[in-house]
């Protein structure tokens, strides 16, 4: 008979910039998604919502569907904490989170396993370690040395010894846009609980790559990812292997031995584990050359939409590449803005602002009035002020703060207190906007928003402006730690 099981479970999830501004804290956190206990093992099941306004089902709730179908496992709830990308959390934040869930921890036991769920490209101030790898050096202390401990990544994870050497099962995302947070969990809670019963001993291979770009847009289902994406499930279907994953990398963090890695675990043959590491490896190095989309300057993006037909089927996107608050920028950069004010006065678009000084001058004005205003963005982000006379539309309190609408003519901005992510379209119907209506819409996300506009917006320009999550840094920062050469041209695989 089968003994019964106890599995602790939990995340603790962000995604840091560098080169933002404004610094996390525990705040952003409690704003926007922060449970533990019996409130979490609510959330964490099919009929509860595990990611309020985000995402029903995540991780944690496929984890907890995998040990219900195995049969014979209590699943314990910790602690859930996620937070908006955005630049690194302070140290006092993240020692308060990181206690709640080892306190949490330390009550459950004796437990035979922990998963976590964590994303590998948290930054943390004054921290010389990856925090990931300070989690699961901790919760390994609690744990032992005779419990197991399973940890699924984001796909842009930045991979280290730390966040492989005390881990038992590992796994990660396998799209991007990030659709399959259940999967993920339920791939992690099954792998676990094979381990805990015996079924399989896995080990584990991974390799660090000198290379930071490349893969094209990197979405999974458009080429040349879509084909890396299936090799690594038939990968996974040979005998003896138990999980192979893909790390892309965040780009955006100061930490050092920065790339793409590849991950892969097998049924206890290291020997194998190491050869398809070599093998994942060298089909990911072999993207290095496709090169990212063609950037456009916000004149060059504003002159296409005029002369393409995508316009008449629907809004035309403007990635904002530089100012992505997905990747943690703090989506207050005013170049986009100051183009169309200035050159498209024709085009209705809509546009969100991190702005917090605009929207304390009208949050209190009536509905219909008319300020002239300086829009600057984010406090010592350097933006250019953008001056413009505008009718005070609409307000509302939303995910993302205080919200104002304001009417530039055709302009329609949407300044907010805290960092804007229009992922969905109800970020702009909150505020009287119907998607549909706009000729352009700019984005502060790379990916995730196309989910929500599929039937909405049919062509994405992607749009630099000298921000937070500027690629040309991320070119520079290459050259410097690999050569220079761009990264995606220097040298070969390596082992970590």
């Amino acid at each position: 008979m089968t003994r019964p099981l106890r599995i602790a479970y939990g995340r603790i999830f962000h995604e840091a910039n560098a080169y933002s501004p404004v610094l996390t804290t525990s705040a952003d956190f409690e704003r926007m998604h922060w449970i533990g206990g019996a409130e979490l093992d609510r959330a964490s099941t099919l009929g509860g919502t595990e990611l309020k306004s985000f995402m029903p089902h995540a991780e944690l709730t496929g984890f907890r569907q995998a040990c219900r179908l195995a049969g014979g496992v209590t699943a314990v709830p910790l602690e859930s904490s996620l937070a908006v990308p955005s630049g690194p959390l302070t140290r006092e934040s993240f020692e308060e989170i990181l206690a709640r869930l080892l306190d949490r921890l330390e009550a459950a036991m004796p437990v035979d396993g922990v998963y976590l769920a964590l994303h590998g490209s948290m930054q943390v101030a004054g921290l010389a370690e990856a925090p990931e790898a300070m989690i699961l050096r901790r919760v390994r202390a609690i744990l032992g040395d005779a419990a197991k401990l399973a940890v699924s990544y984001d796909l842009h994870a930045n991979l280290s010894a730390g966040l492989v050497d005390p881990v038992d099962v590992l796994v990660a995302y396998r799209t991007n846009p990030h659709w399959d947070l259940a999967p993920t969990g339920f791939r992690a809670g099954r792998r676990l609980v094979r381990a805990l019963r015996g079924e399989i001993a896995p080990v584990h291979a991974w390799r660090k790559l000198p290379m930071v770009l490349g893969g094209g847009t990197t979405i999974d289902f458009l080429s040349p990812m879509r084909g890396f994406f299936r090799s690594m499930r038939r990968l996974e279907r040979r005998p003896g292997a138990v999980s192979a994953s893909l790390f892309m990398v965040h780009p955006y963090t100061s930490a050092e031995k920065l790339g793409w890695a590849t991950h892969v675990s097998t049924d206890g043959d290291r020997a194998l584990a190491e050869r398809l590491a070599d093998e994942l490896a060298e089909r990911a190095w072999a993207l290095k050359d496709v090169p990212p989309p063609d950037m456009r300057t916000p004149s060059e993006a504003i002159r296409e939409v005029r002369s393409s037909a995508w316009r008449r089927l629907g809004p035309v996107t403007f990635v904002d590449v530089d100012d992505v608050v997905g990747a943690g920028a703090p989506g207050g950069n005013t170049h986009v803005l100051a183009a169309l004010a200035a050159e498209a006065p024709d085009l209705v678009a809509f546009v969100p602002l991190h702005d917090p000084a605009a929207v304390d001058a009208t949050w209190a004005a009536p509905l219909g009035a008319r300020r002239r205003l300086v829009l600057t963005g984010t406090p010592g982000y350097g933006m250019p002020g953008v001056t413009v006379e505008a009718t005070v539309s609409a307000r509302a309190t939303t995910d993302f703060g205080r919200a104002v609408r304001l009417d530039v003519g055709k302009l329609r901005v949407v300044v907010t207190d805290r960092s804007p992510l229009p992922i969905h379209p109800s970020f702009w119907s909150a505020l009287g906007l119907a998607a549909r209506d706009a000729d352009v819409i700019v984005q502060k996300n790379f990916f995730h928003y196309r989910l929500f506009y599929a039937t909405t917006s049919f062509r994405h320009l992607p749009v630099v402006s000298d921000g937070a999550t500027s690629l040309v840094r991320v070119k520079e920062r290459a050259r410097a730690a690999f050569g220079e050469r761009p990264a995606w041209a220097a040298g070969a695989p390596s082992t970590p």
